[in-house]
């Protein structure tokens, strides 16, 4: 009985230990960090980019590679003399769900009229600190496939972006840096 157990056991952290078995599909996915520190005010948060390839576990659509993203960002901070920083991503599959989660986020730390918030919120575009994408370990072509629907609106955006079309995400006012682009009005306090 013991020994049965004891099988078990090892046959479960086996299987467990072993990400190969799942399946992933490479596909693209917008993608933003932010790193914080306990210890300071300043809040750096990246623009929202695209990543062309990246990994996603068919199970939850969780972003494999995940730690690999904050540590890319962890590194740019730490290079420009931020140490001991937090730092983590956020990923979406579309433009409107990542513009929301980005607003969600700027909107933490900069508070409301009523209650304005103590910290110093720091852009970091896509020119001085890009994601690169990461494939994870073990992954193998008989257990992944390529999303070339995702790829398609992938690119429209890129196309839409480099035409100055696309959402900015710099502008409080929310009229970007397009002047023909409609303003977006603020939400309500």
């Amino acid at each position: 009985m013991k020994l049965k157990f004891v099988a078990l056991i090892i046959a479960l952290l086996t299987l467990h230990a072993m990400p190969a078995l799942s399946k992933a599909r490479c596909t693209p996915v917008y993608i933003f960090g932010v790193s914080a520190s306990f210890n300071d005010s300043i809040v750096y948060i990246t623009d929202i980019q695209i990543i062309d390839s990246a990994w996603i576990e068919d199970k939850g659509n969780m972003l494999l590679g995940r730690l690999d993203y904050s540590y890319q960002l962890k590194a740019y901070v730490n290079a420009h003399g931020e140490a001991n920083r937090t730092c983590l991503v956020s990923f979406a599959f579309k433009e409107k769900d990542i513009m929301k989660k980005y607003q969600r986020m700027k909107k933490r730390f900069s508070g409301t009229k009523k209650r304005p918030s103590k910290y110093d919120i720091r852009e970091i575009d896509e020119e001085e600190f890009k994601f690169h994408s990461v494939t994870p370990d073990g992954l193998t072509a008989d257990n992944s496939t390529i999303d070339k629907k995702a790829s398609r609106r992938a690119e429209k955006s890129k196309a839409k972006k480099e035409k100055g079309m696309l959402k900015d995400n710099h502008s409080a006012d929310g009229t970007g840096d397009n002047p023909d682009s409609t303003p977006v009005i603020p939400p309500r306090h």
